[in-house]
């Protein structure tokens, strides 16, 4: 066995299977990091894939398809086109009706149990970015490097189809993808997320929009505090993505950097799909602003609308590479957002990237 810490806490997992020390997994059966001190830890959620995505995987492949080909046949163009944003899904609302009927306050107070994470995208050099609250489409080519490092989930939950947006980071893995809590699992009373993927530089306006194909996940990790008590201020997930053709994502497409404990007040570009009029969830949108503190959160004027849910608020967006420093995770107002928020990228953030990111 080897040892391992989580914000200090010990933990141990084998050498080979780089597992934590708990009984053997099914598909989709939970596991957690050692708890802190507060209770919380790092839980993975599973990767299940469902009946009806085996026998899509079945009819295309045969009897010996595996599962990753099996999402894939299964997320077939109208299924992606008919599936909705997460923020419309019964667990999310429940979530953010639970938030508000607690007064929506939060402790305000961040963390600093662990040393701030400071890693660098795999390329890029760094610039200021420009501000705009209102979102634009940026209209990039899918082989640029902020197109491909983006893309868009697709997920079932709870009876439904649903999406949400996430982004490549830079990792030992080379293998992560973030996005946000709500994404992978629904929080109390709902369920893990089933036939989960990840669209690369997803564009509806081409005559493929896949263009660098569908990406599966072998892993999926957040906070129990999220799981089990919709906890906003965790609201965040890791996704340890299969490799494809034998290439590891990060390899492949190149990778954000990552930096927590960076104030509140910090010049963010926010990337997602939104799905919710007027826009069509087709294409990758941005919006740009300074970020306020907002409890222990962080928000930004932004008009993105539903199914941006998870897209990645980047700093030091030089027009290519930026550094994640957030997910969007609520906004104000289902009909016409204005407003954004993320939680604020302390030890929350920096013990779930260190733990994950060598996976």
């Amino acid at each position: 066995m080897r040892a391992g810490t989580i914000g200090g806490r010990r933990l141990r997992y084998p050498i080979l299977a780089l597992a934590l020390a708990l009984p053997l997994l099914t598909v989709g059966q939970p596991a957690q990091a050692a708890p802190h001190a507060d209770g919380d830890s790092i839980r993975q959620v599973g990767t299940a894939v469902s009946a009806e995505a085996w026998a899509a995987g079945r009819q295309r492949h045969g009897a010996q398809v595996t599962a990753d080909a099996a999402i894939e046949a299964y997320w077939t163009p109208e299924r992606m086109r008919n599936a909705r944003p997460i923020e419309e899904s019964p667990s999310y609302k429940a979530a953010a009706r639970r938030f508000a009927q607690s007064g929506g306050t939060s402790s305000g107070a961040p963390t600093n149990r662990s040393k701030p994470v400071d890693v660098p995208p795999v390329a890029g050099l760094m610039g200021i970015p420009g501000m705009s609250t209102q979102a634009i489409n940026p209209n990039l080519g899918s082989n640029h490097p902020t197109a491909r490092s983006n893309g868009k989930v697709f997920f079932n939950m709870d009876g439904g189809s649903w999406v949400c947006s996430g982004a490549v980071i830079n990792s030992v893995g080379f293998n992560t993808v973030w996005t946000a809590g709500h994404c992978i699992h629904g929080g109390p009373g709902s369920s893990l997320a089933t036939n989960w993927s990840f669209v690369p530089a997803y564009d509806d306006d081409l005559a493929n929009p896949r263009p660098h194909g569908t990406w599966t996940a072998r892993e999926l990790w957040t906070w129990s505090s999220w799981i089990d008590s919709s906890n906003w201020e965790a609201d965040m997930a890791v996704a340890i993505m299969n490799t494809r053709n034998g290439v590891r994502i990060v390899n492949q497409f190149g990778g954000h950097g990552f930096r927590t404990h960076q104030g509140f007040t910090v010049g963010i570009n926010n990337f997602g799909y939104p799905s919710g009029a007027p826009f069509d969830g087709g294409n990758l949108m941005r919006c740009s602003g300074n970020s306020t503190q907002s409890g222990a959160r962080i928000r930004i004027n932004c008009d993105l609308t539903a199914g941006a849910s998870g897209g990645p608020w980047l700093i030091n967006w030089d027009g290519n590479w930026g550094y994640l420093n957030g997910v969007n995770s609520t906004l104000n107002s289902y009909a016409a957002p204005t407003l954004w928020w993320s939680p604020y990228f302390d030890d929350t953030a920096s013990e779930l990237y260190n733990f994950t990111a060598p996976r």
